[in-house]
């Protein structure tokens, strides 16, 4: 879980952002500073993952105190949390690894919990953290030729990681997503339900401490795994009755066939 810091001088919006982390079950708030300068002072000895930044206060604004921490601590993440986007570019400067605009809403906590959880996967490798992932029969996924038991809070979850990882040498349009997992919802919902199930993937990989990233490049999604390989590039006789499911044994054949 990831350990964070607020830092902003109005307490209710300190509290309202504290509660939308706190309920991706990611991220735990250890503490929130009214003033820059006791941030200044404890946050070097707290050692969070990451620093949420007001940049409007008085006396030190967030830019400054972001500066001084980064030189303090030179791993900490910083997240700045402002009601004016000009600050944005100035602020990605400064390596921030995102920003929120105030008020706050759930998509773009999200979005920055999600770019962290990317961050921190990498940083989580280990020098041999080879993968064995099999998809025929029920998924299994070997971490140096051991089973990690994997919590799939969801079927969908299961089904779009097999998807993605069957197209992970060329990608899969979202659309493509869309029309298998969810064929019959409408398009507006079934977005919504792919972006959270993207975001469940994420957290379940790693809760499990294994690197897995997924970027939408062009309107494609990419799945990307450390070192791996998949039983199904290693057979040619598969067989129905041994596959995970109808719906996975036809994306197969889709390949096949392309």
């Amino acid at each position: 879980m990831l350990k964070a810091v607020i830092v902003d001088d109005e307490r209710l919006v300190s509290n309202f952002l504290k509660m939308q982390l706190e309920h991706s079950n990611l991220v735990n708030v250890v503490e929130e500073f009214i003033r820059p300068i006791d941030a200044l002072n404890e946050i070097p000895v707290i050692k969070p993952d990451v620093a949420f930044l007001d940049i409007e206060m008085p006396g030190m604004n967030g830019i400054e105190l972001g500066t001084k921490l980064l030189n303090k601590f030179p791993n900490l993440e910083i997240v700045y949390v402002t009601a004016y986007n000009q600050y944005a570019v100035e602020a990605f400067k400064l390596y921030a690894i995102h920003y929120i605009l105030k008020p706050s809403d759930e998509e773009d906590v999200l979005e920055a919990i999600q770019r962290l959880i990317d961050k921190k996967s990498y940083q989580m490798m280990q020098s041999d953290n080879s993968l064995k992932i099999e998809l025929l029969g029920h998924i299994k996924v070997f971490q140096n030729d051991k089973e990690i038991r994997l919590k799939w809070t969801t079927v969908k979850v299961e089904e779009l990681f097999s998807l993605m990882v069957l197209h992970r040498k060329n990608g899969i349009e979202k659309w493509q997503i869309i029309e298998k997992l969810w064929p019959s919802i409408e398009m507006k919902k079934a977005e919504q339900n792919l972006y959270t199930t993207i975001y469940r993937l994420k957290k379940t990989f790693l809760e499990s401490g294994i690197q897995l990233t997924i970027e939408n490049i062009k309107g494609k999604y990419y799945i990307e795994l450390s070192d791996c390989s998949i039983d199904i590039e290693e057979k040619t006789d598969w067989s129905i009755d041994q596959l995970f499911g109808d719906r996975v044994y036809k994306w197969k054949q889709e390949l096949i066939r392309s």
